[in-house]
């Protein structure tokens, strides 16, 4: 949120710079003078102007990103508080020990710590909601976040 302020101060800074500057170069352009020679505009004046310009552009589209990634990240949180919602506390606990466990655990491990027939509903019904994903390892199972949720939820 600051960066993103900061940005669109700067780039505004720019802007009105950039104007100004333009302003001094086509008033001196419109000068009548007699000698009828042209004028030079300066080489430290063209490299300013360009490098106003490119602060400008680059502030106004950092902030413009910004924006967007904002509200990706808004529509992302509603839905994981959607999913929370729809969870009962057995869930919730399985999926906690996931997101610690980065994404995956042992149903073994798993079953000491909540008990055999308890891990087993548990990882039964979030496998019927398609939250997580079981896959054979060794005698055990392997309990994991399916790849989206993972991408979401472990940062």
């Amino acid at each position: 949120m600051k960066k993103r302020i900061i940005a669109l101060i700067i780039s505004s800074i720019s802007f009105i710079l950039l104007i100004i500057f333009l302003s001094l170069l086509l008033g001196e352009q419109f000068k009548i003078e007699s000698c009828g020679c042209p004028k030079m505009v300066s080489q430290n004046f063209i490299i300013l102007f360009i490098t106003l310009s490119i602060i400008f552009i680059g502030g106004l589209v950092y902030f413009l990103l910004s924006l967007q990634i904002n509200k990706k990240e808004k529509i992302i949180n509603k839905n994981m508080e959607i999913l929370y919602s729809i969870l009962d506390n057995d869930e919730k606990n399985l999926l906690e020990f996931l997101i610690k466990n980065n994404g995956k655990i042992n149903q073994k491990d798993l079953s000491t710590k909540i008990g055999k027939l308890k891990a087993h509903r548990t990882i039964k019904k979030l496998k019927q909601k398609k939250i997580i994903e079981i896959t054979k390892y060794g005698k055990n199972n392997l309990v994991k976040l399916k790849r989206e949720l993972k991408q979401e939820l472990i940062k």
